[in-house]
């Protein structure tokens, strides 16, 4: 009977060691990257890197996408290797990344536009500066407050409750503020049903009263016919948003993650946000960020 005991303590021991092998191999077996909610554009990113991360890429190890909302929380979980990967938004990039020697810019992103609609039914000339009232979406704040400080009896309406309104009567407000990567969809369809509606180039002063304030802004183009109507390119501001990894992200892993990522923007039906990545984005921030030692040979940093 005792060493039937003994017999059956050992196999306990055994197949603990078993179980806890196994769990320890699933976890070096995943690369979590953190994203905002489904709906953003950092979600649909990691959502389209997981497929071609598992077509194309590591059958070794398995690319998750947890959703975190705030990103400062991601930065946080980043910095607690609760995470390898995480797209955040250019504020905090600007504000966090160049003093964290824990983490490393792998890939400058998209450009979000600064997206300004005029309603010419309202509006003698499309000058954001001669609106007097704003509709703005929550990601286009900054912008607003400064306009706000300019036109200071200017009214702001927040774009939430009047979302569906506009897509069947059209813009009640002289101008509105949305921060997109171009183009958006919603906005494509809003702009061929509604011919009063219009882009508009950023005024120079309000230019540079957002870049004051919001110094992550840089100043950029739109290409012509971006948007129907659009017969010129339009000048105003453009934000990054960047995927960051831990200073301890494999080599390998990230040779492999850069590849996929920039072989998607040639391919055919490729999606919108990976045929607006631009390799030579990320030499703007080269003294900026501190990138990957693998993104610095990728893209030809000296």
């Amino acid at each position: 009977e005792m060493k039937c005991l003994r017999a059956q303590g050992l196999y306990s021991i055994l197949f603990s060691a078993a179980v806890l092998g196994f769990l320890l191999q699933s976890a070096r077996a995943q690369t979590v990257l953190l994203s905002g909610y489904e709906g953003t554009g950092s979600y649909e990113f990691g959502q389209e890197l997981t497929r071609i991360w598992k077509r194309f890429g590591h059958s070794e190890k398995q690319l998750l996408v947890h959703p975190v909302k705030d990103t400062e929380e991601r930065l946080k979980r980043m910095r607690g290797r609760q995470a390898k990967l995480a797209v955040i938004d250019a504020r905090n990039a600007h504000r966090s990344l160049g003093k964290d020697l824990r983490l490393r810019v792998l890939v400058v992103l998209w450009p979000n536009w600064l997206h300004i609609v005029v309603n010419r039914l309202s509006l003698a000339s499309p000058s954001l500066e001669l609106a007097r009232t704003l509709l703005v979406h929550p990601n286009a704040m900054q912008a607003a407050m400064v306009w706000k400080s300019r036109v200071p009896e200017g009214r702001l309406v927040w774009l939430g409750p009047r979302h569906q309104s506009i897509e069947t009567e059209g813009l009640a407000e002289d101008a509105m503020l949305l921060v997109a990567p171009a183009p958006v969809e919603e906005l494509q369809s809003l702009l061929g049903l509604f011919e009063s509606l219009n882009l508009a180039s950023l005024d120079g002063a309000m230019l540079k009263g957002i870049r004051r304030q919001a110094p992550w802004w840089h100043k950029w183009k739109l290409n012509k016919n971006t948007y129907p109507r659009q017969n010129k390119p339009l000048s105003g501001l453009a934000s990054f948003s960047v995927l960051v990894s831990r200073v301890d992200f494999p080599d390998n892993e990230a040779k492999l993650l850069l590849k996929l990522i920039y072989r998607q923007k040639t391919r055919l039906n490729s999606h919108m946000l990976f045929r607006n990545l631009n390799a030579g984005h990320n030499a703007l921030f080269r003294e900026t960020f501190h990138f990957h030692p693998r993104s610095r040979i990728f893209f030809k940093f000296k």
